[in-house]
């Protein structure tokens, strides 16, 4: 029913729909390496949880203004860790948005250069006629009953993001 006429085409569009399918879920770790807290952050988190030690051996009551005057340093040291915070978030989505568009960018330029390039070359061929498919099938190649790169690129690129979908969602 089914002959694979090439094989290594057959596999290296199988290879390039499955990485498209999966980009976003590469990019996340690929990111994630450029957006780690700072030492300044790092820093800033030891001394609140230092200062919060410290208040916590001491007693509201007995020293009320002492108390008060960490409280504030450690307040003050949390609106400067959510503001770095912050920051980090912002650049973590910049270069998380701008990796993901390069790579897209790059296997979208790859899959038009291949399928350009392979565009004459029929990847399986059927067994029998399908008669009112067989053009579309085929386009631009001339054997009969195969399945061109157009249409391979096509199929695979819809049935793998169907059965990765539950994966990547």
């Amino acid at each position: 029913m089914l002959e694979v006429i090439n094989g290594y085409l057959m596999v290296y569009f199988v290879v390039l729909c499955t990485l498209n399918a999966l980009l976003p879920s590469i990019v996340k770790p690929v990111a994630a390496c450029f957006s780690r807290p700072s030492n300044q952050e790092r820093t800033i988190w030891e001394e609140i949880l230092k200062l919060k030690a410290e208040q916590k051996i001491m007693s509201i009551k007995d020293e009320f203004a002492a108390y008060s005057k960490l409280q504030r340093k450690i307040n003050k040291l949390e609106a400067e860790l959510k503001d770095n915070s912050q920051s980090r978030m912002s650049k973590n989505i910049a270069i998380k948005s701008s990796v993901q568009i390069a790579l897209q960018v790059v296997l979208a330029l790859v899959m038009v250069v291949s399928v350009i390039w392979f565009r004459r070359v029929p990847i399986v061929a059927l067994k029998g006629n399908l008669f009112p498919l067989t053009t579309i099938l085929r386009y631009p190649s001339e054997m009969p009953n195969a399945i061109s790169t157009h249409v391979w690129v096509l199929i695979s690129n819809i049935s793998i993001k169907t059965l990765l979908k539950p994966l990547t969602s």
